[in-house]
């Protein structure tokens, strides 16, 4: 494992890590409501396009579509060099606007949906099936994964890596930690807290705080959930999206984030100690992000070389000291993970987690509607 001195320079490569591109609050949540509710609104492709069989094999250069550094670029270094290939990145900024470019036609080679946009994906048969048969080191993958309630048989996607959300607070600075989402509001950050800018997440926690199922869609009950944000918001410094940026910079003190942020902020601190990530007694929203290769994907074979390259175990294991999320699999990656949360079980994910916990459905119609509504109305409030 590195020492804290490498980590440190690696940390101070990246510019923001993952998910924290998400800045455009409502009106990508509008955007979702418009373009996102429903993968069928636009022409999708056949079923028979789907199943055509990928061969392993360079078929050209990689463009993959993921979070910003939600990857080690040495990895992705190191892949272009034995394959002779050049990996094009490009980042999207939220589940719904990768759905949108996918749905208008943009073709990538390999993209990293969470759990339910798989399955939104499939419905508008935009995944091509992949033969986990033909890739090496399949079998180090959690037995969890192999039916997930989002991809029968996994059929369509392979996992790439598992969070949680909670608050990250400062422990030198803050009091009145309670265990509870409202710490968010309630305990004493010094005006220094910073909501998650992220519809789901934030609608979640304030389901969560109401005592309701995280995926509620009754409009009676997301009218409370909204007012209880809106009360929320005076409370508030920001709403922000990104995290490991406001954190190390001092700019907050608490931050609704994922779990994985909390190791990449320690890695650019002085007192790593300091920071804190607290998983909350109402409940903890739990997910997983998956390797997929779109159904228009111009170079598929190249995709699935480049899975298969991930799930060496020792790149794994890299990766996962990289990004500061567990990837599924046994052996040395799981065992990097563990040496990263072995004296702060609280940042830990499990399967059990994800048996247990609550995770994000993939809403349609009046329901993904209503969470648009509360979104919109609670960012102009």
């Amino acid at each position: 494992m590195r020492d804290h001195d490498e980590r440190l320079m690696r940390a101070l490569e990246r510019r923001i890590g993952r998910r924290d591109l998400l800045q455009n609050g409502a009106a990508m949540a509008l955007l979702a409501g418009l373009s996102g509710c429903g993968v069928g609104n636009v022409d999708s492709a056949s079923k028979e396009e789907t199943e055509k069989p990928i061969k392993k094999q360079v078929d050209g250069d990689l463009l993959y579509f993921n979070y910003s550094e939600y990857i080690d670029p040495a990895l992705v270094k190191g892949f272009e060099k034995k394959y002779g290939v050049r990996v094009r990145e490009s980042y999207f900024d939220s589940m719904s606007a990768m759905t949108a470019k996918l749905r208008a036609g943009i073709a990538y080679d390999l993209i990293f949906p969470s759990g339910e946009y798989v399955q939104r994906l499939l419905t508008g048969n935009l995944l091509r099936r992949i033969d986990r048969d033909k890739i090496n080191n399949i079998d180090t993958v959690y037995d969890y994964f192999a039916n997930p309630w989002y991809d029968k048989n996994s059929e369509h996607s392979t996992p790439y890596g598992m969070y949680a959300t909670g608050l990250g607070y400062r422990a030198d600075q803050v009091t009145g930690m309670t265990g509870s989402w409202k710490d968010l509001g309630d305990a004493d950050s010094d005006d220094k807290s910073f909501l998650l800018d992220d519809y789901q997440e934030a609608i979640g926690m304030a389901n969560l705080v109401n005592g309701f199922p995280l995926n509620e869609v009754n409009e009676d009950k997301l009218e409370e959930s909204r007012d209880y944000l809106v009360d929320l918001k005076p409370k508030l410094r920001g709403i922000s999206a990104d995290t490991i940026t406001n954190m190390v910079s001092g700019n907050a003190w608490i931050q609704h984030l994922w779990n994985g942020d909390i190791v990449n902020i320690r890695y650019q601190v002085d007192n790593p100690e300091d920071y804190k990530f607290q998983k909350c007694t109402e409940g903890i929203p739990v997910g997983s992000d998956n390797f997929c290769i779109p159904v228009n994907a111009k170079h598929p074979g190249t995709a699935l070389l480049f899975i298969e390259w991930m799930l060496q175990p020792e790149h794994a294991a890299q990766n996962v000291e990289w990004i500061g999320y567990p990837m599924p699999y046994n052996g040395a990656p799981s065992e990097a993970f563990q040496g990263l949360v072995k004296d702060d079980p609280e940042i830990n994910v499990t399967v059990e987690d994800l048996e247990n916990g609550q995770q994000y459905k993939n809403l349609k119609g009046d329901g993904r509607l209503a969470w648009d509504k509360v979104w919109t109305e609670f960012r102009v409030s």
